[in-house]
Parts: C-alpha cells; structure tokens; sequence
C-alpha cells in the first residue's frame, strides 16, 4: 500500500468526500471517526497526523488512522518522552481505523510499519476491544522482542457499561525511550520551549536535558544551542559555552549577539587576547555598543596594552548617547583612566632616584622603635585594582541571561 500522512488541516478539508465515503460504508465506524467531529478536534490539537492509505491499482483511499502525539518526561532517566495516541480510538472499544471492508489486515500492516518508523516510546490505546479482528492485528504488528505491552486498565470509557474484552493497553519501548533514541519530529518545538521554561526556573539539569535532545533530534536549531551555550555560562562553564557561540557563529557570522557572548565566555576564562579580538571586530561593525567598547577596553588593560586600553575609555568622549548603559559605560571609563594616570604617576615617581635621606625620628619617640601604622606609607592604588576593573552596574547580566533573541541592539549613537 501506499501511504500519505496528512498535517495540514486544508489538507484534511480537501479529502472530506473521500472520507465520508469510506465512513459509510466501514461498519466499524463510529462518531468519533467521522469528519464533522475531527474537522472540530483537529484545529485544537497541535500535534495531530493522518495515515491515509491507498492501494497501488486505486485513486481512493482505502484506510485512514488519525493519530496525535504528546510528550512527557521520563521519571526514572530525565529524558523527554513521546507518546502517540489513536485519535479515534477515544474509549469506544475501536482501534480508530477506518476502513474499506476485508482490507483490515493489509491496512493495519502497512499503518503499523509507518509508526515503528516514527520516534516514540509508548503508544496507547483506550479500551480496545480484544476480540477485534483489527486490534488482534495491530497488536500483533508490536510483539516484537523490543516491545513490552502493559495493561491500563479500562481508564476513561465512553462506553456507558465497559464491555467484556475492553481493555486499556499501552506498548511501550523495553528501554522506555524513542526508538531511534530521537525525539519525535513533531516534539521539537514542544521540547525546546519546556526545556527555556526549565532554564528560566533554575532548573539546569531539566533544561540541559531538553537543549540537548533537541539539538540531536534538529542540528541545525541555532535557539537550542544559544539556550545549551547560555545555560553552559550559568554554570560557569565558559569553555563550553565558547565552543558553542563558536558554533554558532559559523552559521551566522554576522550575529552579534553571539559574538558579544563568545567576548564574554573568552573573558571569563581570562582569555584577554582572544576577548580583545573578538571585541573589537564586534565593535568595528556596531560601534554604537557602549558595553563591548567598555569590555574591549578591560580586556586591553587586563592583557598588558595600557595606552590602547587608555585611548579605547577615552573614545567614549567622543559619542553623544542618552542611552542609561552608554551613559554608565561612559562614567565608568573616566573613573578608569582617572586611576590610570594617576597610577602612571605614582610609578613614575618609585623610579626616580632620590638621595638617601637620614632616618626621620618623630618627636617623643626613642631611637630603635617602630613606627606607627599612620607613619609608614602604603600604595595609594594596588595594581589588581587597574587590571581588573569592575564592569559597570546591570552588565553582569550579559553574562548571564535567559535565552533571547539573537538580533543586535545597542545605544543610539548621536553625532
């Protein structure tokens, strides 16, 4: 057989005929498999998939089996889950297949290879009926070695009296993960928004988890990884955070929200050379950010470059901003090379050679004493003081924020 799988539900409207067709004349259909009340459900469901099957030698469709999927997270390994649920099962004691007559096994065959295909690790049925030709065949189609099935009980029936047979089975996975060890396709999104949920409510481990499998299941999902790199920095494990913005910005170079925080986990690492170089050909494309000129400018400072780390605080005269961190970064810069110079001073004086001079005894005090802690002079400024300035206030939180988005934004500059 051949099969289609519908998602769409335009796609669904434009089979309405078919469907009604076959409706009548399955005498195993029931309400809840006609396509008045799937056009209602659908449209509320997010993830929701139909297997629509025909046979090589036929344009109608022979069989349809509505399916949806949901997630949930695995107790005893931490991990996301997927489940996929018969839609049309819903507690009658059917298997929700829809069917043209004496076709039931090759349907049930052909829609039972498709779902071993997809990534899940239980699918479940409500109140099946066992002595169903049709459920005898899909079960029979998981009793394979990998594949443990469990009784449910009769759960949630819209049988007014549950029948004799009618039961609640599930087939799970014997691992109790997603075959293939991937999340299915249709929980990506579902996964990745749980997974920022988790981040912003501390919860790292969950959320590491979430990014992670994710990132698996959808390489190229440049949100999960900025989310892994940012959760990575909250750990304060910025060599890995580095590894991830590096990544990233070889998918999109021209990010600079990615490159100001690959600046920062190079920063943090003490790695000022490579923080500088990063910095500076941020700044060269979006010289409006205050905060990278600030960063750039400890970075050269902390790297042994004092003039250029001098004259990169000394640029922020010439910007006229309004903006509240510009206009910080800009205070602070001025605070900096205040105790720079003054430093520079002080250094030029310890190197000047000065004659020896008598001892000074201080009225009232003998000869061999020691002097008072006032008497004896101490260094006006330490120098880990200048090598490691402090960022201006609120910037710590570049170093630490919630997945966003990845746009670059800064001051406005005036002229």
């Amino acid at each position: 057989m051949f099969i289609e799988i519908i998602e769409r539900i335009e796609d669904f409207e434009n089979i309405r005929n078919l469907w009604e067709d076959l409706y009548r004349n399955d005498p195993d259909s029931h309400p809840y498999l006609s396509w008045d009340w799937l056009h209602q459900y659908l449209p509320r469901q997010q993830r929701w998939f139909i297997l629509a099957l025909k046979r090589p030698d036929d344009e109608a469709y022979c069989a349809f089996l509505p399916l949806r999927v949901s997630t949930y997270r695995d107790k005893s390994s931490g991990l996301f889950c997927d489940e996929i649920l018969m839609i049309g099962n819903r507690g009658s004691g059917r298997t929700g297949l829809l069917c043209r007559p004496g076709l039931e096994k090759e349907a049930v065959d052909a829609s039972a290879d498709i779902i071993r295909r997809e990534n899940w690790a239980s699918l479940r049925f409500d109140c099946l009926d066992l002595a169903s030709v049709r459920t005898e065949a899909l079960l029979d189609a998981f009793a394979e070695e990998q594949f443990v099935r469990e009784d449910a009980g009769c759960g949630e029936s819209d049988l007014a009296v549950p029948e004799r047979g009618v039961r609640c089975l599930v087939v799970k996975t014997r691992t109790g993960r997603n075959l293939h060890d991937c999340l299915n396709r249709r929980s990506i999104d579902f996964v990745f928004e749980r997974a920022v949920d988790l981040h912003s409510r501390g919860k790292l481990d969950a959320a590491e988890t979430g990014y992670r499998q994710v990132i698996h299941a959808a390489p190229k999902h440049v949100y999960a990884r900025y989310g892994l790199a940012q959760l990575c920095t909250d750990r304060g494990d910025h060599a890995e955070a580095e590894h991830l913005y590096r990544g990233l910005l070889s998918i999109m170079p021209e990010a600079g929200k990615i490159q100001h925080r690959l600046g920062d986990a190079q920063m943090a690492q003490a790695c000022y050379r490579e923080a500088c170089k990063t910095y500076g050909e941020l700044l060269a494309r979006h010289a409006h950010l205050g905060l990278v000129r600030y960063k750039l400018a400890v970075c050269l400072l902390a790297a042994g470059h004092r003039d250029a780390a001098i004259a990169t605080f000394l640029s922020f005269e010439e910007i006229n901003s309004d903006d509240p961190e510009h206009l910080r970064c800009k205070l602070r810069s001025r605070e900096a090379v205040s105790r720079l110079k003054l430093r520079s001073a002080i250094e030029a004086l310890r190197t000047t050679k000065r004659p020896r001079q008598a001892p000074v005894v201080q009225v009232g005090r003998r000869s061999g004493e020691t002097p008072s802690a006032s008497a004896t002079s101490a260094p006006l400024l330490p120098s880990a003081a200048l090598l490691k300035p402090s960022l201006p206030g609120g910037a710590s939180a570049h170093l630490h924020a919630r997945p966003i988005l990845l746009d670059c934004k800064g001051s406005k500059q005036k002229h």
